[in-house]
């Protein structure tokens, strides 16, 4: 028997009830996000205003003077809002930065929100002092990133050097120790320093390393408390703060 409107379903019948289910989620997690970050940078607001006065000025300037005043305006407030959204997650990432440095584990936190093929296998190695060392593969090889002493991160990092050479021998590995001591790389520009890398190995290598990588372990240590930036995942293993 044929269906009725009635029996029809209410999700094909209307457009806005088959939406991503994920939207609304996204939604309060940048609405979370910028609650948290107003709270750290007060400077939040004037800043994302001036970047969008700024930018529809200049289009309507352009506009202005190529007679298509209308045509600019339109695209001078979407280019505002647009360059005020760039300066909202830049400043959240910074007060981001700001809310979890010092706590171990906020390299972890940082590593897990990074864009790419990044691979972290948190807290391979600690001290009694929360000195930590993660592991992360990638495409650069492997990275190892020590937070804490210099002094006491050294034979952490001699030693799981020495244990992925023992099942991944001839693969690339950098070392970038975290913190403001010198010779250490600040919690702020550890983004920078990662995408910077050298991209040594294809997508198909990356996961043969990883394999072996497996075979080391690792410890279960949540990484700290503190707003991350929209579309940040938690890596396998790591137990979300509470």
């Amino acid at each position: 028997m044929a269906k009725t409107p009635k029996d029809a379903d209410p999700k094909a019948a209307n457009p806005k009830a088959a939406k991503d289910p994920a939207a609304p989620k996204r939604g309060a997690q940048i609405r979370e996000a910028f609650r948290l970050t107003r709270q750290r940078d007060k400077r939040l607001i004037p800043a994302m205003l001036l970047a969008f006065l700024v930018t529809a000025g200049v289009f309507i300037l352009v506009g202005f003077l190529l007679n298509s005043l209308i045509a600019f305006i339109v695209f001078g407030v979407i280019g505002g809002a647009l360059v005020a959204f760039i300066v909202f997650g830049r400043r959240a990432r910074t007060a981001m930065y700001g809310e979890i440095e010092g706590q171990p584990g906020a390299a972890a936190a940082v590593v897990s929100s990074l864009r790419g093929d990044w691979r972290l296998t948190p807290n391979v190695a600690v001290t009694r002092n929360q000195d930590i060392v993660h592991r992360v593969v990638g495409k650069p090889g492997v990275v190892l990133i020590g937070e804490g002493s210099t002094d006491r991160l050294g034979p952490l990092i001699a030693d799981q050097q020495k244990r992925i050479g023992r099942v991944a021998a001839g693969t690339p590995v950098t070392v970038i120790l975290v913190g403001n001591e010198p010779g250490q790389v600040p919690l702020g520009k550890l983004e920078r320093k990662m995408t910077r890398l050298p991209r040594t190995f294809k997508g198909g290598t990356v996961d043969q390393i990883e394999g072996r990588m497996r075979a080391l372990g690792g410890l279960n240590i949540p990484i700290p408390k503190g707003p991350l930036p929209k579309g940040a995942r938690l890596p396998k293993g790591v137990r979300p703060p509470r």
